[in-house]
């Protein structure tokens, strides 16, 4: 899909926000992204905290999991809502406040202006940002091993600010819960012949964010999934 006018671009984006137990950083997010975006998604992926009532007064759709069944699962959920309501494209973004809204719309423009169908933030192109030194060392392991296992060549696999179209979005039927969700992305995008451009970004990383889903240990959980996903494949 071709759109020149920049508003009908970001009107014609959803943007899909997985949350758990999010309450402290989500309220931020949403009012960030509305000041682009006019449609926002945030599955509430049974949070046990008070991200449902921060988000009751916040400009978006909630949709909600009545128990937690993990970040894949709730993008696959985000996603359907958003092609079910004719969404030209859909973004993905991160709850936790480690995303820029200024990179989330330059993937949505380029994914517009560019002849790709899937625009993914690299946190490995051009200028880093303050990334911890075991977290790039575990990530650009899980990234190296990501690579393999879905035949792609990514620089930041598990990065969650991408930009998708409609008919890559429709590809996707997410069956990884946990965090290696991004792999299988990647997989399908590539079985489905979609073409993938990255984009340098940067990430926030704070004592919060850390804590939330930055961890280097997280990074090792991810080539736990990957593996028990292929075992059971």
């Amino acid at each position: 899909m071709k759109t020149t006018d920049p508003d009908d671009i970001l009107d014609g984006t959803f943007v899909v926000v997985p949350a758990y137990n999010e309450a402290r950083a989500i309220g931020g997010v949403v009012e960030g992204l509305a000041a682009a975006f006019r449609n926002i998604v945030v599955v509430n992926d049974g949070s046990t905290d008070e991200t449902a009532a921060v988000l009751r007064d916040m400009p978006a759709r909630v949709v909600t999991h009545h128990i937690n069944l993990g970040q894949g699962a709730a993008l696959q959920t985000g996603i359907t809502h958003a092609l079910e309501r004719g969404a030209a494209f859909i973004l993905t973004f991160d709850a936790d406040g480690q995303h820029a809204v200024e990179d989330a719309v330059r993937a949505v423009r380029t994914l517009a202006d560019e002849r790709c169908d899937v625009v993914c933030g690299s946190r490995f192109l051009g200028t880093e940002s303050n990334i911890p030194r075991m977290r790039k060392l575990i990530l650009k392991a899980a990234v190296a091993f990501s690579n393999g296992m879905s035949g792609a060549r990514m620089t930041d696999a598990h990065n969650g600010l991408r930009a998708l179209s409609r008919k890559a979005a429709m590809c996707l039927e997410l069956s990884q819960s946990g965090m290696a969700h991004a792999s299988e992305i990647m997989s399908q995008l590539r079985e489905h012949k979609m073409v993938v451009r990255e984009i340098p970004v940067k990430i926030r990383y704070t004592e919060y964010s850390m804590m939330k889903g930055q961890s280097s240990m997280n990074a090792i959980n991810i080539v736990f999934d990957l593996l028990i996903g292929r075992f059971l494949k």
